[in-house]
């Protein structure tokens, strides 16, 4: 089946969502973010994963949010390989305590399709939260799409599109249902044979916002595989 109409979908998606959520922007913030993952010895399957971030909020004067996100993996095949681990998360905000959170989480990451166009791949993963402010348990499916395209040694463009679907009510405040959405668009500077930069746009979609429903980011992320 040609991957064509596929592309157009996706990258009307892309459009339209940021079309019409660019004019409803309720903050501006930075998200930093350092991103490490591989074998743990050459032609192993055992893998390993870390990312850490530390957002900034209230036209990005203040941290908000922080995470620290380590995990372990399986390298299936070439294409997909099944990971699980643990996170943190910090919220934090004017008049209120923080807020803290833990993560278990499981996900798989796989290659969907490659050619002249570039390169589409994918990230299905599940989490279950905890959090300080109430006593059940969270359970979330998040959605993740990724395209690139490399167009030199050094520069690669890409674009990719997060869904967050919470699957049940809870007493620290989920509603079931739509979560969120994050849609990002920028370039990626290979800094070195093993070190790269990636910088762009970042909108943030939240259900149930105060106001407004989306933020305007400016996303930086160091990418370090092992």
């Amino acid at each position: 089946m040609s991957i064509t109409p596929f592309r157009y979908t996706l990258a009307f998606f892309f459009i339209s969502t940021l079309s019409q959520n660019i004019f409803a922007q309720n903050d501006t913030q930075v998200w930093t973010a350092v991103f490490s993952n591989g074998s743990i010895s050459k032609d192993s399957k055992a893998l390993l994963w870390f990312d850490g971030h530390a957002r900034f909020s209230e036209n990005a004067s203040r941290l908000g949010v922080s995470i620290i996100r380590p995990g372990v993996g399986y390298k299936v095949n070439d294409r997909i390989s099944l990971w699980g681990g643990y996170a943190r998360v910090v919220s934090r905000a004017d008049g209120r305590a923080d807020i803290t959170e833990n993560r278990i989480w499981q996900q798989a990451t796989y290659t969907l399709a490659s050619g002249n166009w570039g390169i589409l791949s994918g990230r299905t993963r599940f989490e279950q939260r905890f959090l300080n402010t109430g006593s059940e348990t969270g359970h979330r499916i998040r959605q993740f799409f990724r395209w690139r395209k490399p167009l030199n040694d050094r520069w690669t463009a890409t674009a990719w599109n997060e869904t967050f679907i919470a699957l049940n009510d809870t007493d620290f405040g989920t509603r079931s249902g739509f979560d969120q959405n994050r849609l990002f668009l920028g370039m990626r500077w290979r800094a070195f044979d093993n070190v790269s930069l990636e910088g762009g746009y970042l909108l943030n979609n939240i259900n149930g916002a105060s106001n407004d429903p989306a933020n305007s980011n400016f996303s930086i992320s160091l990418i370090a595989p092992l």
